[in-house]
């Protein structure tokens, strides 16, 4: 592990992986250590979540648009098994009713999205 890595808990990076799947876990945990304020919100975003969707697998990942290497950002997926216009909503009301009131800060660096299954 890299030192900037260990600039987050053992204990935050353990809560974090029993609340998600993460996609390059590397990439993550360097991520959450350059922008720790995430941390908090990840911690909270589960319970959030669940409020608006039961069951939901959750992913985190870092997304860098190839366009602009300074845009880069941790998306949370929600996988669901609801019906897309259904989750959609769910999704606009969490974002409303919650990440709204996160910073500029988090909302800069972080965001949400949905995942189906193959099946949609």
């Amino acid at each position: 592990m890299t030192d900037t890595v260990l600039s987050i808990s053992q204990a935050d990076i353990q809560a974090l992986e029993q609340l998600y799947t993460f996609r390059e876990r590397t990439e993550v945990l360097e991520f959450l250590a350059k922008h720790s304020f995430l941390v908090p919100v990840l911690l909270e975003a589960p319970e959030k979540i669940y409020n608006y969707f039961p069951d939901p697998q959750l992913f985190l990942e870092v997304i860098v648009d190839p366009e602009s290497i300074d845009w880069v950002q941790l998306l949370l997926s929600i996988f669901v098994k609801l019906d897309p216009y259904d989750a959609v909503k769910r999704l606009n009301q969490l974002d409303w009713d919650w990440g709204i009131h996160n910073s500029y800060e988090v909302r800069n660096k972080f965001f949400t999205t949905l995942e189906y299954p193959d099946e949609f």
